[in-house]
């Protein structure tokens, strides 16, 4: 919680009133720790506060943790509890909330970040990602800042109203 408290800080204090952070988006396919959605596009949030070094292949991902002396103190695969890994665990939700989108007339892709945001979070070896990884709310800032996409205030406005009330729906029926 303490790392999505803090993704949600950091981005709040760079981004315009222009943006809206849906927080704890959930639908049938899971939940999504943080939406950001405004003019530069729709963003998918997962967040991960993991004092340990990652290595990603794919949808396997890994994780060695050292003691401040540098020994190997844990190691294993980072999954939840039914055994996905953070990239399925956003890319599953992200999937089905892009069909519901695109079924209501609102196509759009969604972005998709893993931040490992513990000070000592660091990124190992990674190959064929099926998102984007960082350490830091400042790569999802520079995302925003270099994306293509130009939603007007109109398409924000329908992408919001769609995606609460998506969200409203698959909450009540928890």
């Amino acid at each position: 919680m303490a790392g999505e408290r803090r993704v949600a800080a950091e981005l709040g204090q760079v981004l315009g009133d222009d943006w809206v952070l849906f927080r704890g988006y959930r639908n049938r396919r899971g939940e999504i720790d943080h939406l950001l959605l405004g003019p530069g596009g729709l963003f998918a949030i997962e967040v991960k506060y993991r004092n340990a070094t990652v290595y990603i292949r794919g949808d396997d991902w890994q994780f060695t943790k050292f003691d401040s002396w540098g020994n190997k103190v844990d190691q294993g695969r980072i999954t939840d509890a039914t055994g996905r890994s953070p990239s399925v665990q956003l890319n599953e939700p992200a999937d089905e909330l892009e069909r519901f989108l695109h079924s209501r007339r609102q196509p759009v892709s969604i972005t998709r970040v893993v931040i490992l945001n513990h000070a000592r979070s660091k990124v190992g070896r990674r190959q064929h990602l099926t998102v984007h990884v960082a350490t830091s709310s400042d790569y999802i800032i520079d995302l925003v800042n270099a994306s293509a996409v130009q939603f007007q205030d109109r398409r924000i406005t329908q992408l919001e109203r769609l995606i609460e009330k998506d969200h409203r729906f698959h909450n009540g029926r928890r």
